[in-house]
């Protein structure tokens, strides 16, 4: 009889703090617009509202291409009003509204030749979609497994 006492008033007070979380005056964050441009300052990419005091989370990552369709250009991340360039999505906190250009490297030289930076940047970043559709499918997989073992 206590063990039941003692079960069920662990679980009314898990519910009431969670009542008091759930319904407690909370207090709406202010937000902060960050806008995305492409290279040319004016094309705007997306625009995101950031939590004042956290990092905005960007776009995916913008590309540019030679006009036969071929990647000539490769991202390299975000570049602020100050000129300090951010890596991908590595951005810092932000406090007011920003907004971040696009900046690219070339992934050829002069004579059409590919870059051996730019070639093996982009094996690897093909290497990561692939580890990334595995993991998600092996994700996936345990889960059917444990529903299976129950």
């Amino acid at each position: 009889m206590k063990k039941c006492l003692a079960i069920l008033l662990c679980v009314v007070m898990l519910f009431s703090f969670a009542a008091v979380f759930a319904f407690a005056d909370d207090e709406t964050a202010e937000t902060v617009t960050v806008t995305f441009y492409d290279e040319d300052g004016t094309t705007v990419l997306a625009t995101v509202a950031a939590v004042k005091g956290t990092s905005p989370v960007g776009p995916p990552n913008p590309t540019k291409a030679r006009q036969d369709g071929d990647p000539e250009w490769e991202f390299k991340g975000w570049v602020d009003a100050n000129g300090n360039e951010y890596y991908r999505n590595t951005l810092p906190v932000v406090n007011e509204d920003t907004s971040y250009t696009a900046k690219y490297a070339k992934m050829y030289d002069d004579e059409d030749n590919i870059t051996i930076m730019s070639f093996l940047a982009s094996i690897f970043e093909r290497l990561n979609k692939i580890f990334v559709q595995i993991s998600t499918y092996f994700e996936e997989l345990t889960k059917s497994v444990q529903k299976l073992i129950g």
